[in-house]
């Protein structure tokens, strides 16, 4: 006889093909999720993008300005300059950096930085099983004013790569920091000189934060002095990329009729004059003066109304958690404002505010994805405030994107429609 009788068999292969059936129905139904949620976050991106660029798809007109195109043009066939990195590695690429080519360029950074954005912040809802308050969260961070929204409304700007860096950096510290202080500190120096490169503001906006992550994972007394190390070679990078990254070869007027002889009329002066000799007062005194202005005052106070839904938010989150948060983190939410030091250096207020903003709002993703206590309470929360999440979403796409110098497009939309009005009267 055989060790088995033909109906323990049969038992056998009934059991086994039912096991197998569960399988195969579980892994369809994860796959079937992946892919429901893969055209959910597809739908929000060409909404954000729809919203921030209206007439890219009205009448196909490119959002890179004239401003931002003519810092494409610097490099460094003159000498060292600042700003010139992304030139210089344009100019690889390409014998004559066309406004066509940049803006082509311009919104493929925007797509690697939106497919970055989106998978750091939809991580704690692939990792913890799908949860409510995780797609809440990252509903809230994509569609914010301040994130995405701004970054497609001001395409072209080198804050786009800075942040695509930011992300890898961020991303390497959450899988090195925990097995080898060497590796993590030459993946965030590299990563930070290589955004210093790129514009020497990138210390402000994105270095302290970088440096508070790396610290809340590896609080070590090793790991203190590689941060400290990484700091002070930071510092003098931005050093010496500030002062010594001006361009000398010509003069202004010769250097801007030179680059208007190549590529035209979109060579803007103003955005010349940020590699010859504009001074530390200079820019104070003019900063000063815009910011105390009438105009800027209104767009100020359109920020602070706008805004308002979600800095109550904001508010309701941090009291629900406040009790069980350590210095640390708090630290970490006060590094997420450094880009407002550069509020008396540069007139571009509001982007300032939505990097501090976006800053805000990664901290909060990565909080989320390493403490597992304040994960669930920051869940719940949402979870728990599901319409108060929807209003604050609804909102942030009603006003816009945030601008640079002027707050929203809607009042500027809206104060172009006041003064038509009043001068047909």
């Amino acid at each position: 006889m055989g060790l088995f009788s033909k109906e323990e068999l049969s038992s056998v292969a009934s059991i086994w093909v039912v096991r197998m059936d569960i399988k195969s129905s579980s892994w369809g139904a994860r796959e079937s999720g992946k892919l429901n949620f893969f055209l959910v976050c597809s739908f929000v991106a060409l909404v954000v993008l729809v919203r921030s660029n209206p007439n890219l798809f009205l009448n196909g007109t490119s959002y890179l300005s004239d401003w931002n195109y003519t810092h494409y043009l610097f490099n460094y066939d003159d000498g060292f300059v600042k700003r010139g990195a992304v030139g210089e590695f344009l100019k690889t690429l390409v014998d004559n950096v066309s406004y066509g080519f940049v803006s082509l360029f311009s919104y493929l950074s925007l797509g690697g930085l939106y497919f970055l954005f989106f998978w750091f912040v939809s991580k704690p809802h692939v990792t913890y099983e799908g949860r409510l308050g995780a797609f809440l969260l990252m509903l809230l961070a994509v569609t914010s004013p301040a994130t995405l929204q701004h970054f497609a409304f001001d395409v072209g700007r080198f804050d786009l790569i800075i942040y695509i860096f930011f992300i890898l950096i961020v991303l390497s510290i959450n899988c090195l920091a925990e097995k080898s202080v060497h590796v993590t500190f030459f993946a965030v120096v590299a990563g930070l000189s290589l955004s210093v490169l790129v514009h020497e503001a990138a210390f402000f906006m994105i270095a302290p934060l970088v440096l508070v992550f790396w610290n809340y994972i590896d609080p070590s007394r090793k790991g203190v002095v590689f941060q400290c190390v990484g700091f002070a070679v930071i510092f003098f990078v931005t050093f010496l990329v500030s002062t010594r990254g001006e361009y000398s070869a010509l003069g202004f007027e010769e250097h801007l009729e030179a680059l208007q002889e190549v590529y035209g009329d979109r060579v803007v002066g103003t955005s010349l004059n940020v590699i010859h000799s504009a001074s530390l007062e200079e820019n104070v005194n003019r900063t000063i003066k815009l910011g105390a202005s009438l105009p800027r005052l209104i767009h100020h106070g359109a920020l602070v109304f706008f805004m308002m839904p979600f800095v109550y938010m904001i508010y309701k989150l941090y009291m629900s958690v406040r009790d069980n948060v350590g210095l640390r983190v708090k630290f970490m939410f006060i590094a997420s404002l450094s880009p407002l030091a550069l509020y008396p250096l540069g007139q571009d207020h509001f982007r300032w505010w939505s990097l501090a903003i976006t800053n805000i709002i990664l901290s909060i993703c990565f909080i989320v994805l390493r403490d597992k206590f304040i994960r669930d309470v920051v869940l719940s929360f949402f979870e728990g405030r599901a319409k108060l999440v929807a209003f604050v979403v609804l909102a942030g796409l009603v006003s816009g994107p945030l601008g640079v110098t002027e707050s929203f497009d809607v009042v500027v939309y809206s104060a172009r429609f006041v003064s038509t009005f009043i001068s047909g009267l």
